[in-house]
């Protein structure tokens, strides 16, 4: 069966540089500091997945969240229920859930799969959702962060981007 995982979903680079610089200290490096995601849009697809990858840490974590926003520049977000996968390497499920906020490992070589539906962003009223990110234990934490749209309603031609 061949899967069209690239057809069937758009892969989003949603931390540049610019929300992490290098993949160093990922969780940003002091306790209480908010990383966010580039916003994107949910109006083309079912929900959207973010994969947390955690390599090197030396005891720092965060709470995640995935957040619904009001615009492309949101002055508003709303924490919203999603669906959680923690797997440590190599194949290690430590935790599967449902929550508003996912608290981070200490631990390296950790790979968290976090997945929203776009019906719970639509309950607040929204199209847009970001993963935000509140460092709890300042310690440097390698890693990077990527996200796709799933259920596009167009082939992946002409979903166009959904980074706004």
């Amino acid at each position: 069966m061949k899967t069209n995982f690239l057809e069937n979903n758009h892969v989003i680079h949603v931390a540049p540089a610019a929300v992490i610089a290098a993949c160093e200290d990922f969780y940003d490096g002091a306790a209480g500091a908010l990383i966010a995601t580039d916003v994107i849009s949910l109006a083309n697809a079912d929900g959207a997945v973010f994969i947390l990858i955690q390599n090197a840490n030396v005891g720092g974590n965060s709470s995640i969240r995935i957040c619904a926003c009001d615009n492309t520049t949101p002055t508003t977000t709303v924490a919203v229920s999603f669906k959680y996968k923690a797997i440590q390497a190599p194949n290690t499920i430590l935790a599967t859930g449902e929550s508003v906020a996912l608290l981070t490992s200490t631990a390296a070589d950790i790979v968290y799969v976090c997945e929203v539906d776009a019906a719970k962003v639509a309950e607040q009223g929204y199209k847009y959702c970001q993963l935000q990110s509140v460092e709890v234990t300042n310690n440097e934490v390698d890693g990077a962060v990527i996200a796709f749209l799933t259920g596009l309603r167009y082939k992946e031609d002409d979903a166009g981007s959904q980074v706004v």
